[in-house]
Order: C-alpha cells, then structure tokens, then sequence
C-alpha cells in the first residue's frame, strides 16, 4: 500500500514539473515588451502574428503565420527563430549572425535556405535546408566550429 502512496506522490510531483516547465499564457501583442513588438514589426513586415504568449521565466513566443516562431528572453533578446516548414527565413533575420557565419553560409552552401537559427550561450546553431538537414555551430563571433547532417 505505501508503495502505491508513494509511487502516487512521485507522479504527482512530476506532473507538476512538467506543467511548470511548459506552461504558457496567451496574451496581445501589445503586452510583449516594446523591443519585442520592434523585432517583430521590423524582421516580418506582412506576417500576421498567430499568437502570442509569456511563458515561465518570462521567455515571450510569438507565432506567426507562415510557421515562424520567435522565443525571446525576459530581456526581450530573441533567443530563437525558426520556421516550422522548413522554409527561409528573411534576408534581415539571418543578418543578425556575425557576418563571418554569413560569408561562411554563402561561400559553403550557396543558395540554400536557412530556416533556423538560435543563439546558445557560447555561439550560434544554423539549420539548413539542402537535399537534408544541416545544422552548423559558430561560436560567439561567427567562427565556424562543426556541422552535424541529418537524414
């Protein structure tokens, strides 16, 4: 019986961390911090946004149509772009990499789009879309560290 008490209680905390962890509220584009509004207005002019939430620890999403997302930190520093059809991203968003990962982007893999971007804390990770996946890491200044493909 007490392992059945206790096996209950284990369940319940994970429950709950797990709830905490992903836990979003839905909100207007006007609550988002104004940085986050001028990232928004100034890199997806036409893009509608989808939705809009805050989620645990203050990290703002907004979903946009078109399947782009966009994660910032509390500060309002985007942390995330990504499009979930795999499609390109704007030329003004992929121009916030140093531009050393840029010219690496163009000299290795000319015209093929990049479809997510997000910043770690010690660097860069770069999805592209070729014939398959290909995920790039730079560090800090856009020095190019390894790639990873996928099938």
């Amino acid at each position: 019986m007490w392992i059945m008490t206790l096996l209950s209680a284990m369940f319940l905390c994970i429950s709950g961390y797990s709830y905490a962890d992903h836990h979003e509220k839905e909100v207007s584009m006007q609550d988002l911090p104004q940085s986050v509004q001028q990232f928004i207005n100034s890199h997806f002019t036409g893009v509608s946004v989808s939705k809009a939430c805050v989620k645990e620890k203050g990290v703002h999403k907004v979903m946009l149509t078109q399947g782009y997302e966009v994660e910032f930190d509390r500060n309002g520093n985007w942390k995330e772009i990504e499009n979930d059809l795999h499609a390109a991203l704007p030329a003004s968003v992929v121009g916030l990499l140093p531009q050393t990962a840029v010219d690496y982007m163009n000299k290795n893999y000319p015209n093929v789009a990049v479809y997510s971007i997000e910043r770690e804390h010690n660097g860069y990770e770069v999805k592209l879309h070729a014939d398959r996946m290909v995920e790039l890491h730079f560090d800090k200044n856009g020095n190019f560290l390894r790639k990873k493909m996928e099938d």
